[in-house]
Parts: structure tokens; sequence; C-alpha cells
């Protein structure tokens, strides 16, 4: 049995959707079935169990790994299907903590160069896209990491001073959102 074969022989429907979609290039019009399975599955149904009555998830939408923002993120690379509307208060969760005084805040310029926790909000750009949630405020987010990039086309965080190349993580995640954006918006 070879690698393919061994990850088609799994019971998760996350794993079959993505070797159908990314090794075999199947289209979406043949991965309906699948995406239908990744909702019903174990792993979603413990995803979205702390849901509450709202739809939304108690504590800080960056909690690691059971907050909002990371619960979407997650629902997205799971393969979730596109446009369920019982997500909203999850996105609503994440884009007004991404967009509240609070956090602008944190961001700010050491040395002239721009700190953008650019991996937050390069995942929530690409999550919304992906799960066909993405509103007006994918715009301003585009716009937020377009704006903050630096001179060598990445994105850091680091307060220190002494920081000046862009992150591998912070810009890996970015640049996956920017590129789901161009797809969508054609920008």
């Amino acid at each position: 049995m070879n690698f393919v074969d061994q990850l088609l022989a799994s019971d998760e429907p996350s794993i079959h959707l993505q070797i159908r979609l990314g090794v075999e290039g199947a289209t979406e019009a043949r991965v309906t079935d699948l995406r239908e399975q990744v909702r019903r599955s174990p792993r979603v149904a413990a995803l979205l169990s702390e849901r509450n009555e709202d739809g939304t998830i108690d504590g800080h939408p960056y909690r690691k790994w059971s907050g909002a923002h990371w619960v979407l993120v997650t629902l997205a690379e799971l393969g979730y299907p596109v446009g369920d509307n019982t997500l909203v208060p999850l996105r609503e969760q994440t884009l007004q903590w991404l967009f509240s005084d609070d956090y602008l805040r944190t961001l700010g310029k050491v040395h002239g160069l721009p700190r953008l926790h650019a991996s937050i909000e390069g995942n929530a750009l690409w999550a919304m896209l992906s799960l066909g949630l993405a509103d007006e405020r994918a715009d301003a987010l585009a716009e937020r990491l377009r704006s903050r990039q630096w001179p060598d086309g990445g994105w850091n965080c680091d307060k220190n001073p002494g920081a000046d190349t862009s992150s591998f993580m912070e810009t890996l995640f970015p640049m996956c959102g920017l590129a789901a954006y161009a797809r969508e918006k054609g920008d």
C-alpha cells in the first residue's frame, strides 16, 4: 500500500478531502460530499462543542487552540463547507477583537519598522475567505497587512530594536491570506 492509499484508509474525512483536492486535483464539485463529512466529523463536533447559545466561545478569541480565531482557522484547514452562517458569531468575535482599541494599541513601530502580529491577521483573513465568511472588513485586514509590510517583503512583530528581517512564521500566514484575497477579489 502506498502512502496516499494509507492516508485514504484514514477515518478522518478532512484527510480524504485534502488528498482529493491537493494530490488528485479534484474539482470542488467532486468533493461536496467530503466537505459535508468534514462538517459532521467528531473533530469538528469537538471544535464547535464550546459554542454558547449565541454561537460565540467564552474566553479570548486568540486562546490557543480553542478560541474563536483558532476554531475558524482550524475549520478552514479541515475543509469545512463554505458559507455556514452559524459561524458568523465566531467571525464577529474574532474581528471585534482585531479591530478593538486594545488590539490596535499592540501595533506600532520600532526603529521605524512597523510591528504587526501579521500571522494573526493573515490567518483570520485566510480563514474567513476559505469559509465564505468575509465581509468588507477583509478589505481592511488586507490593507493593514499591505501597509505594514517590511522592505524585505515580509512581516515581523518582534519588539527587539535589533530585529531588521522579516520572520518566516509572521510572513507565511499573511501571504496565504493575501493570496486567498487576491483570488477572491482579483486584487
